[in-house]
């Protein structure tokens, strides 16, 4: 109907402007178009959809979408499951060694050091101890403390021997080294105790007034070179201490 009255008004425009009006019979079956038969069956099976359902096109949500949905993964947890940090196999723990204990923590009852393995960055009390070991096990307590009194009397005259215990100690002094640092290994260690006790005391208390500051000493079974320029102090077991005059112009 509307297109019939389209044409009408068309046709009546054109005609007033030609100054040719005529007015004829229009036939109105050559406008009108047969409905299709698939639009014809789908009007006659489901209903038009409703004015709302046009208007908004967007679909119903269902309000348990969000819920049953499973949540997306963050681009940084992504990132990181996909280069984890590799994990160390054992973790170790690195702890000081203990220090050993000094002489006066002997003397107080500390326990006794094991003997070092060599003198090589010994302490003092290691090398008096390794000496009265090496030179004096099989003498008495006095003549143990007598050994170690030498030593640290001459460690007094550092401009002479040297300025530590343990720098006075070299193979030309002491026969019991096998090299600088080197001597026989020590496995009696009950003697071993024994002597860094002696140690101890002498490092505590100083050479033993008794010595009257004697710096050398021998054996009774040797007679060295040296012994004639010397003054002899005493006999103590099977050593002969002696005083170096020229120890007290130093």
């Amino acid at each position: 109907m509307i297109r019939e009255v389209l044409v009408t008004a068309i046709a009546l425009v054109a005609a007033w402007n030609s100054s040719s009006l005529v007015f004829a019979p229009v036939d109105e079956s050559q406008f009108r178009q047969p409905v299709p038969r698939v639009q014809v069956q789908r009007s006659s099976l489901t209903p038009p959809p409703a004015l709302g359902a046009i208007r908004d096109p967007q679909p119903t949500l269902s309000k348990n979408r969000f819920k049953d949905a499973a949540p997306m993964p963050s681009q940084l947890a992504l990132e990181s499951a996909a280069a984890p940090l590799p994990r160390p196999a054992m973790v170790k723990t690195a702890r000081p060694h203990p220090r050993p204990a000094t002489a006066l923590q002997i003397l107080n009852g500390a326990p006794v050091p094991l003997p070092p393995a060599s003198l090589r960055n010994a302490s003092d009390l290691s090398c008096i101890a390794v000496a009265i070991y090496h030179e004096a096990r099989d003498q008495d307590d006095f003549g143990q403390r007598a050994v170690a009194s030498v030593i640290v009397q001459r460690a007094a005259l550092p401009r002479r021997w040297g300025d530590t215990a343990c720098e006075t100690m070299v193979p030309t002094q002491f026969s019991f080294l096998t090299s600088r640092y080197d001597y026989p290994q020590i496995d009696d260690l009950a003697a071993w105790e024994k002597a860094v006790r002696f140690a101890a005391r002498a490092l505590i208390e100083g050479p033993i007034p008794e010595l009257k500051g004697a710096d050398h000493y021998h054996t009774t079974a040797v007679t060295p070179n040296w012994a004639p320029d010397m003054v002899r102090v005493r006999l103590i077991d099977d050593h002969i201490f002696y005083v170096d005059p020229r120890s007290s112009a130093l």
